[in-house]
């Protein structure tokens, strides 16, 4: 019999696929249930998620419906990826009820804290963009700052600063000064005392009025200068020196020439995990190893740069029965679902012998494939 085990996470498909060809039997616990999530799981679940984290009361119903065998000890574990970060309290309920697969829920919490997180990239000596936690004051006249959503994910909780000195960020939100850069990001595997490289991303947005950082999409080996590798590797490092990261993790950063902004890390699955994944190079595996305190059995890595783009909702929509789908698209929803404004339609694949190619590539199957969604409507 295969090994079970259960993957949580806004969009579970790229985890839930490796995990399947690695040979488990995976119960997906997902924000979309979208068809390739359903086809690639033993079991579905939907999960109600909003404000960038799951809700707390169907995360609880959801846990407590699974099979019993999930809860009686025959799971290998919980394995989690995006939804948790403002709720960590929520993995904390998930492991009185079988094991968890990655970083602790504290290690989870105090990362994905702003304060404590940038006291620390200061302890580190890690350069960060400058942070507020009161109101700005006569430093919104120096330069351009933004507004975020502590824990939020896929760029949609970042907004611009309105220059009103008198207002302190909301509970849970923070001030952070704009600088300019290219969005890039390093993922990585980490034993608890070693991080090791798995490869440089870069970043893009797909803004929209009110959203102009929600997440467009990345690029695999990017290639960037040697002192900006060596920033992020040492960061990356430091970072699992200090509180013992294990699994895969991400870190998110700006450069601009040969200077490093670290903005945050994801202590957990991230979307750049499917930007490496391969039949013949099984991330999944690397995880779990990783999360044991194991990373000596190393993959050997796609050479071949890979490039994901998000499609987006651009109105409430019914997606018909008869979307013909290409084969470099993903995530695809089921049949006569509603998706709603805003919300991702699928994912755009391309892969090519560098970066560049596969990132113009990709963009080019996103714009011919929103424009055949757009002639159904």
């Amino acid at each position: 019999m295969n090994k079970k085990l259960a993957i949580a996470a806004v969009c579970s498909r790229p985890f839930v696929s490796a995990a399947a060809a690695a040979g488990y039997q995976v119960i997906a616990l997902d924000a979309f249930a979208d068809a390739d999530t359903q086809r690639a799981a033993f079991q579905t679940y939907q999960l109600k998620y909003a404000d960038g984290h799951f809700d707390t009361a169907d995360f609880e119903r959801v846990l407590n419906s699974l099979p019993t065998d999930a809860v009686a000890g025959e799971f290998v574990g919980l394995v989690y990826g995006s939804g948790f970060e403002p709720v960590p309290e929520l993995l904390e309920m998930a492991a009185r009820q079988m094991p968890l697969i990655g970083n602790t829920p504290r290690v989870l919490r105090n990362l994905k804290r702003p304060r404590q997180f940038f006291m620390l990239l200061e302890v580190l000596q890690i350069p960060h963009p400058e942070v507020s936690f009161k109101p700005l004051g006569p430093k919104s006249k120096e330069a351009g700052w933004l507004y975020k959503q502590a824990g939020g994910s896929g760029g949609t909780h970042i907004r611009k600063a309105l220059p009103i000195a008198s207002l302190p960020p909301e509970t849970g939100h923070y001030f952070q000064r704009e600088v300019a850069g290219m969005p890039i990001s390093l993922l990585f595997a980490a034993d608890g005392k070693q991080a090791r490289p798995i490869g440089f991303n870069q970043q893009w947005v797909a803004p929209k009025p009110g959203m102009p950082y929600r997440y467009g999409g990345a690029v695999s080996h990017v290639e960037l200068p040697a002192e900006v590798r060596k920033q992020l590797l040492d960061a990356a490092q430091r970072l699992t020196n200090a509180v013992g990261l294990r699994g895969l993790n991400s870190l998110d950063a700006l450069m601009d020439g040969e200077q490093l902004w670290v903005l945050e890390i994801n202590p957990r699955l991230s979307a750049t995990f499917d930007l490496y994944q391969s039949p013949a190079c099984n991330l999944f595996d690397l995880h779990i190893q990783a999360c044991t305190g194991e990373i000596a059995n190393w993959p050997h890595l796609p050479q071949r740069a890979k490039a994901h783009h998000m499609i987006y909702a651009w109105r409430d929509m019914v997606l018909p029965q008869n979307v013909e789908w290409p084969a470099w698209a993903a995530d695809l929803p089921v049949p006569g679902s509603r998706i709603a404004a805003d919300n991702p339609i699928c994912t755009v694949f391309a892969d090519a012998e560098n970066a560049a190619s596969a990132h113009e590539l990709v963009l080019e199957r996103a714009q011919a494939l929103q424009a055949v969604v757009e002639n159904y409507y």
